[in-house]
């Protein structure tokens, strides 16, 4: 694919330590070059379906824009080892799952707890390919059948996870009490056992009604499924599948910040310096692929970069605040993007808005909104930035409008747009990869021309 509607496309590959394995090219006479990065359950071919629905329907919506025709534009598409799965992380409600262990269930339900959890290794396992990695996961395997009530194994489950996850304790910096990665690697293997036991509330399951479908219906979501929900009928099995969930979680982290931080920025520095006439860079993110691209305006030094639009972005509402010390508030504190910063958040995303919380309960913390803009766990994607201080937040109107609509886009701000009309499932699931419609299009070609 070398272009998509008439915009040069070119992609740029990463491994999963953000070496740079394919350079993209980038047309001289190019003025304003959109890096966009997918999510993390997308290959390579349906990254490049969502690239090519999202700016196919930029072109749509945008072809008699003057402001666009004005602009020579140019995208690259980056692709990064995310792997594909058919279901990622599984969902536990708090319908079955009574507290007690072993004794307290009967032979059926106990088998049934035992290929719950095995089925959750079975879904993390893909992740992991090196064949140290491969032994601990087989000694993960080896617990199940005393996982239940013997403490013993419970905490050597989640000794098991740090080894799988960081042997050589290299990725410290990327633990963080926003999503209790730190808690994770830190804190007590038994009471981070017990308290991965918690359920997301069984309300807290249902999707968000829609108000309307997007105008493409009758399209199939690009990205695969990115959550399943699951009653267990075992504590413990709860406990795994949450730690497993995270499991998945910090790794993906980990690699979309690494990718981010060691090859796209990098790469954006690199082209804005080689293509002299870039006036201006915009980055677009979707789910983890957010992460892939604020990671990489945080660690760029190009002053070019334009604008930053982060599509059901899965990291912390936190992400951008002072006052929590977020990941990325230094994105804000150094002004590093001179134009506008996008956030798309809807409830009907539950990938973010289930998912990624109930991972994080780990820490023991319990809060009245189970992944709500009051829950210290609640993502992005979901409630969009908070805890941000005053003046960073746009605040005027604040939703995705329709297509043709007019923004009230300023510079340096975070808009939160609210996205509830449009980032929909037509079937009423998940509408985490919902984020090609025209509408997410037409509001990008805003901050491009803003």
């Amino acid at each position: 694919m070398n272009d998509i509607k008439g915009i040069h496309y070119s992609e740029a590959e990463f491994d999963k330590n953000g070496k740079l394995k394919r350079d993209p090219n980038v047309p001289a006479g190019t003025t304003d070059l959109i890096v966009v990065s997918h999510g993390w359950n997308n290959d390579r071919d349906e990254a490049e379906k969502l690239y090519s629905k999202l700016f196919g329907n930029f072109v749509e919506a945008t072809k008699d824009d003057p402001a666009i025709a004005k602009r020579k534009l140019a995208i690259v598409g980056v692709i990064w080892p995310a792997k594909k799965f058919d279901a990622l992380m599984t969902q536990i409600t708090s319908s079955g799952a009574p507290a007690g262990g072993a004794a307290s269930i009967g032979a059926e339900d106990a088998a049934a707890a035992q290929a719950a959890i095995r089925a959750a290794i079975d879904r993390v396992a893909p992740l992991f390919e090196e064949a140290e990695e491969k032994k601990n996961l087989e000694r993960l395997r080896e617990l199940v059948p005393s996982l239940e009530d013997d403490p013993d194994s419970q905490k050597k489950f989640v000794e098991i996870l740090r080894q799988l996850l960081d042997p050589q304790n290299q990725y410290a910096d990327q633990r963080h009490s926003e999503d209790s990665s730190d808690v994770l690697f830190e804190g007590n293997p038994q009471n981070i056992f017990d308290n991965a036991k918690q359920s997301a509330p069984a309300s807290a399951t249902e999707p968000a009604t829609p108000a309307a479908e997007p105008k493409d219906a009758g399209a199939t979501d690009p990205t695969g499924h990115a959550a399943g929900f699951l009653d267990v009928v075992s504590a413990a099995a709860n406990a795994a599948s949450n730690l497993l969930n995270l499991t998945t979680y910090f790794e993906m982290k980990k690699r979309a910040g690494t990718v981010g931080k060691n090859g796209v920025g990098p790469l954006i520095d690199k082209l804005a310096s080689a293509v002299k006439s870039i006036e201006r860079i915009h980055l677009v993110g979707h789910s983890f692929g957010a992460r892939v691209v604020t990671a990489a305006a945080d660690s760029s030094t190009t002053p070019k970069l334009h604008s930053l639009s982060l599509l059901q972005a899965a990291f912390s509402h936190n992400g951008f605040s002072r006052s929590k010390s977020g990941f990325f508030h230094s994105v804000a504190k150094n002004k590093r993007v001179s134009g506008p910063i996008l956030i798309t958040h809807t409830k009907n995303d539950r990938a973010v808005g289930l998912a990624y919380p109930a991972a994080s309960r780990i820490s023991g913390d319990s809060a009245a909104g189970f992944g709500d803009a009051d829950d210290d766990f609640g993502g992005i994607g979901s409630n969009g930035a908070q805890q941000m201080d005053s003046g960073e937040i746009f605040d005027g109107a604040n939703a995705l409008l329709a297509v043709g609509s007019k923004y009230q886009l300023q510079a340096g701000k975070f808009h939160n747009l609210k996205s509830d009309d449009f980032v929909v499932d037509p079937q009423g699931g998940d509408a985490h990869g919902m984020v090609f419609v025209p509408e997410v299009a037409w509001a990008i070609s805003r901050a491009v021309v803003s």
